[in-house]
C-alpha cells in the first residue's frame, strides 16, 4: 500500500504543480526583490547593513515598468526615548518608474529611476512616564527627498540586481512571477 501511495502523491504534485512551472515568461511580468549593501555615509551610526526590499511591474504589451520598495538606508536625527539628536538609521519610502531595456524568451534587463523620501530626524517632547514621547504621542517625523536607480537582469524566474541612491548601494536578489 505504501509503494503506491508516494507515487500518486508524486502524480498528484506534478499534475497540480506543472501549470505554474509552464507558466509562459510572457505572463511574468512580476519582480520582488530584497537587497543588502553599504552605506554611502562613514557616520558610526551607518555601521548596520542598509536593506531594501520591493517589487516591480512591467506592464503589458509596453515596455514600461514600475514598483515601489522600502529600504532601511541613510541616518536620522532621533530625539525620542531620551535622546537628544541620536544618529539612527532611517527608513525611506520609494517609487520606481523605468523601462524593460531587453526581452529575448526567458531573460530581461529592466532600469527604473528611483524617488521617493526618507526620514531625516524624528523627535517629540520628553516624557516622564517612559514613554516614547509626551503622553505616549506620535512623534513629528520630517523627510527629505531620495533620489537612485534600479538595474535588474532576470533569467527565468531569477532576478540580480543592483539599486543605488545618494545614502546606499545595494545588490539585489529575487524572482518572477
Amino acid at each position: 500500500m505504501k509503494t503506491f501511495a508516494i507515487p500518486a502523491a508524486a502524480l498528484a504534485v506534478s499534475l497540480v504543480a506543472s501549470p505554474l512551472f509552464a507558466q509562459s515568461t510572457d505572463t511574468l511580468q512580476y519582480a520582488i526583490y530584497g537587497g543588502a549593501g553599504v552605506s554611502s555615509d562613514d557616520r558610526e551610526a551607518n555601521d548596520h547593513t542598509q536593506l531594501a526590499i520591493g517589487m516591480m511591474y512591467k506592464v503589458t504589451n509596453s515596455p514600461l515598468v514600475v514598483g515601489f520598495d522600502i529600504a532601511r538606508e541613510g541616518i536620522k536625527s532621533d530625539s525620542t526615548w531620551y535622546r537628544s539628536n541620536a544618529d539612527r538609521t532611517a527608513m525611506s519610502f520609494n517609487f520606481l518608474v523605468g523601462a524593460n531595456l531587453y526581452q529575448s524568451g526567458t531573460h530581461r534587463i529592466d532600469a527604473a529611476l528611483l524617488a521617493g523620501v526618507r526620514e531625516e530626524a524624528q523627535s517629540c517632547r520628553r516624557s516622564y512616564l517612559g514613554y516614547q514621547c509626551y503622553a505616549d504621542t506620535a512623534p513629528n517625523v520630517d523627510y527629505t527627498g531620495n533620489f537612485g536607480a534600479v538595474l535588474t537582469v532576470s533569467f527565468d524566474r531569477f532576478v540580480i540586481g543592483a539599486r543605488a541612491t545618494s545614502e546606499s548601494t545595494q545588490l539585489l536578489v529575487g524572482f518572477r512571477f
